[in-house]
């Protein structure tokens, strides 16, 4: 009967859980960073990633198509390389990506914080992160349950507090006068867009309902494309309001919680507070989701002799030794690295991942019935932003 419930998940339910898996943490914290590298191209920077992930997205259906399974990405890898050391070294760059985004995470939890409760003693940024990675790693080991409905809550809670800030940009806005006028360079513009595309991270998780809905096909397809249209939407809107609500001067005291600044002069002290709740509420749930993916995907990676035997041998609860140096080390790199030096590592590795995924799309393109051309398209538009983006920061 379980089985028969799941399979009646619809369209929206499915546009749900991917708006809910790809509008967490990211926007919170990645915002201020994208308008700090490209002003008012910050639009473009979203439109031109948005697009990228739409052919990403092809990819994905394709693949879930041909090997519906909740594992998602690690099994598209396996499928296609049969290789096991070059599945595996493809999955651990995943694992490394979804961690470290965790990071980026716990750092954004810290300067909310620290900008809510001002600087208390003891409590900078870097304890309020490392705080939270590591309860949440603790927690993560004793406890595997799903959130089920609170998330879906949660979810709507987040997506429905800046709609509202979007809605009331609009109605307040009186005439186009953008504070933030500076163009770009192209090295600086190519930075962002790997950053927002880092923001539209998580749609993949729509092909892990592919076994669950009717008319798989139609459905996953029409979600992907919907759920990233929608989101674009909704980053490009939350531009829009920073860019023509807040002065140059206070954007850059305020980079890292722009938006819930925007909040407090367009809804109130009130509304500011709710986007602060619903800012922690994303970093909550956004680490600890990335625990819970990077926890089994290890354990897996061990029982075929990848990873070490520490990632099976049990610490406590469902937790392994493994798991606890995961916590540790992210931990430190969280502390000890720059939130900018872990967020261009976190969209790099982002950017691998997703590069793979168009890789194995045209490995199995038989099995999948992939077309060339969007996998060809999608290849070479990820390939240049990733050679973009590295040149950018690293060269």
């Amino acid at each position: 009967m379980e089985n028969t419930k799941q399979e009646q998940l619809g369209l929206w339910q499915v546009v749900s859980l991917g708006i809910g898996s790809i509008v967490g943490a990211g926007i919170f914290a990645l915002l201020g960073q994208v308008l700090q590298e490209t002003g008012i191209m910050t639009y473009y920077s979203f439109a031109v990633s948005g697009i990228i992930a739409l052919f990403c997205g092809y990819a994905y259906i394709k693949l879930a198509g041909a090997f519906p399974s909740q594992g998602g990405i690690t099994v598209y890898f396996q499928h296609a390389f049969p290789n096991k050391w070059i599945s595996g070294t493809l999955t651990l760059i995943y694992v490394f990506t979804t961690l470290i985004s965790a990071g980026t995470m716990a750092k954004s939890f810290g300067f909310y914080m620290d900008s809510l409760l001002g600087h208390l003693p003891y409590l900078s940024v870097n304890v309020w992160a490392a705080g939270l990675l590591i309860l949440l790693g603790l927690f993560n080991m004793m406890k595997a349950n799903d959130v089920g409905n609170a998330e879906a809550l949660m979810v709507a809670f987040k997506v429905g507090i800046l709609t509202i800030l979007i809605v009331a940009g609009i109605v307040e806005f009186k005439s186009y006068t953008p504070a933030f006028t500076t163009q770009p360079s192209t090295s600086a513009f190519f930075r962002s867009i790997g950053i927002t595309f880092f923001a539209f991270a998580g749609f993949g998780v729509i092909t892990n309902a592919t076994a669950y809905v009717k008319n798989k096909e139609h459905t996953i397809r029409l979600a992907m494309y919907l759920t990233i249209l929608l989101v674009m939407a909704l980053y490009i809107g939350l531009a829009f309001v920073v860019i023509n609500y807040i002065s140059p001067t206070v954007f850059a005291q305020n980079v890292n919680v722009a938006v819930a600044v925007v909040a407090k002069q367009l809804l109130g002290d009130f509304g500011s507070l709710l986007i602060y709740a619903a800012a922690v509420l994303a970093f909550f749930t956004g680490v600890s989701a990335s625990y819970f993916a990077v926890f089994r995907i290890t354990k897996s990676l061990a029982d075929q002799n990848i990873l070490p035997g520490i990632y099976r041998k049990k610490l406590f609860g469902r937790g392994t030794y493994g798991n606890g140096l995961s916590v540790l080390l992210l931990t430190i790199i969280t502390v000890l690295f720059g939130f900018d030096d872990i967020v261009n590592l976190s969209s790099v590795a982002y950017l691998v991942s997703y590069l793979g995924v168009f890789v194995a799309s045209f490995i199995l393109r038989k099995q999948t019935h992939a077309k060339f051309i969007p996998i060809g398209i999608g290849f070479v538009l990820m390939t240049l932003l990733l050679i973009g983006f590295v040149n950018s920061v690293y060269l």
